[in-house]
């Protein structure tokens, strides 16, 4: 009876903690699109005496609120224990673009640009929401820990379509660099260290990993697979692509 009650309460433990999990990496996955769409509406509201700026950036919150709302279905669907899309042939173009029309804003804000080059034209086998994710978090960390441009850069190797984001800041200090990818580890004060992980296992979903190709300055980049991934499957990462 001893060992059963133990077992038991091991059992709710890791329900609990499994439950506590989810909530935290909800709010910070719904952070991401709603402060997009918060800054989207200021812009409307600031040009309220332009229509052709207002329809323009009502166009765009209308996308950020549909992107909101897959967000919404990937967490209710993980939250059932069942799989959030199956992987499908889609256009890196488009991931990417709108990626940059959710953060461009941001950073013109403070005065730095979100910049595109690479090669055009590429498709990976992707869940979009999951590498949509992925990649506004990567954003979001040039955003909050780096500085100057930033730039998205596409290109491809035998194996996966690489996604690089890399800025002009100092980078990933030394000491974080082997834990960066750990859950709790910040590199700022009161920060949650929960983006990388979560990017990392939006990838992972795929079949496609994230990973630290420089930390000075820092350069993230997301692999994803050229075709449906087997398992054991990883990318060949060799430096810059």
């Amino acid at each position: 009876m001893a060992e059963r009650l133990d077992g038991s309460a091991e059992r709710i433990n890791d329900l609990l903690t499994a439950e506590r999990e989810f909530a935290v990496d909800a709010s910070h996955q719904l952070r991401t699109p709603l402060t997009a769409l918060s800054m989207r509406l200021e812009e409307m509201i600031a040009a309220a005496n332009y229509p052709d700026v207002v329809r323009e950036e009502g166009a765009a919150a209308l996308t950020q609120t549909e992107r909101l709302t897959e967000v919404v279905g990937e967490l209710l669907n993980r939250a059932r224990r069942s799989v959030s899309g199956a992987p499908t042939l889609a256009s890196v173009d488009d991931i990417v673009a709108q990626q940059v029309v959710e953060w461009e804003p941001a950073f013109r804000r403070v005065s730095r640009k979100l910049e595109v080059t690479g090669e055009k034209g590429l498709h990976a086998y992707v869940t979009p929401g999951n590498a949509a994710q992925a990649i506004a978090t990567l954003l979001d960390n040039a955003l909050v820990h780096g500085d100057g441009s930033v730039t998205i850069r596409t290109s491809q190797t035998p194996r996966s379509v690489v996604i690089e984001v890399r800025d002009q800041g100092k980078g990933v200090p030394p000491d974080l660099v082997p834990r960066i990818f750990e859950r709790s580890v910040s590199g700022t004060p009161g920060g949650t260290g929960l983006g990388l992980s979560l990017a990392r296992t939006a990838a992972a979903a795929d079949g496609g990993q994230v990973v630290l190709v420089r930390p000075r300055p820092a350069v993230f980049a997301l692999f994803l697979p050229h075709a449906v991934p087997e398992a054991g499957d990883k990318p060949v990462v060799s430096g810059p692509a």
